[in-house]
């Protein structure tokens, strides 16, 4: 009698389907998802999937389940049955987040670029740090001209062929000081290089402050080859 009695009690749990949903998480890839979260809605059972991305969790037929990860669009379904694959897609509004903030950041970098005619406190020239504040733009312009003066070669090819006019050089200071960004417009690339290489020489500085804080300083000078 007691095992008819339980054969009755189990077969209606048959019926019901109840059971174990057992499954993957992948992503577009479809490569697994480590750590997703599994989560039934309707008996408040959770999981996580491991490291191949296999989870089991307690379910029903007609259960809903939710499957989210971050990064990702969170999947919703119903169980049919007890063995599932779930793949989850990158979550298009993150994405779009994430490249606004990236394209907002490039901008306020772009923005810390502060002329050196109207920074606050202007980059100092090695040997321009006890100068007055009032001289430093005087003290680096002086250093400069020194090393121009100091590392100009005119170009051999140049000579030969009568070459000559003014080259315009622009080039950053960094936050940290070195010097980057090199660029010159000239009558020839000849004159051009040779330009870009006395500016390449330049000794690392002490970086332009503006309101307290260090920003890139773009600079820009003529550079004059004539033939006698």
């Amino acid at each position: 009698m007691k095992k008819l009695l339980l054969l009755l009690l189990f077969i209606p749990l048959v019926s019901f389907g109840q059971g174990i949903l057992k499954g993957y998480t992948i992503d577009f890839a479809e490569s697994p998802l480590t750590g997703a979260s599994i989560y039934n809605t309707t008996n408040k059972k959770s999981s996580i999937s491991n490291k191949v991305g296999y989870f089991i969790i307690n379910a029903s037929v007609g259960d809903i389940i939710k499957v989210s990860y971050v990064g990702f669009t969170t999947q919703t379904f119903k169980v049919e049955n007890f063995e599932v694959l779930v793949q989850l897609s990158a979550d298009k509004q993150l994405e779009d987040i994430v490249k606004a903030e990236l394209k907002n950041k490039k901008s306020k970098e772009k923005e810390t670029e502060i002329p050196f005619a109207s920074i606050e406190d202007v980059p100092l020239f090695p040997g321009c740090e006890k100068v007055r504040k009032s001289k430093r733009r005087e003290c680096f312009q002086n250093k400069m001209n020194r090393h121009i003066a100091q590392n100009f070669r005119y170009p051999e090819f140049a000579q030969k062929n009568g070459i000559q006019g003014r080259v315009f050089v622009q080039f950053i200071i960094e936050k940290d000081g070195n010097i980057s960004g090199i660029r010159s417009r000239g009558p020839h690339g000849t004159l051009e290089r040779a330009a870009e290489s006395i500016i390449e020489k330049l000794p690392k500085m002490t970086p332009g402050y503006q309101m307290g804080l260090p920003v890139k300083v773009p600079f820009s000078i003529p550079i004059t080859f004539r033939l006698q």
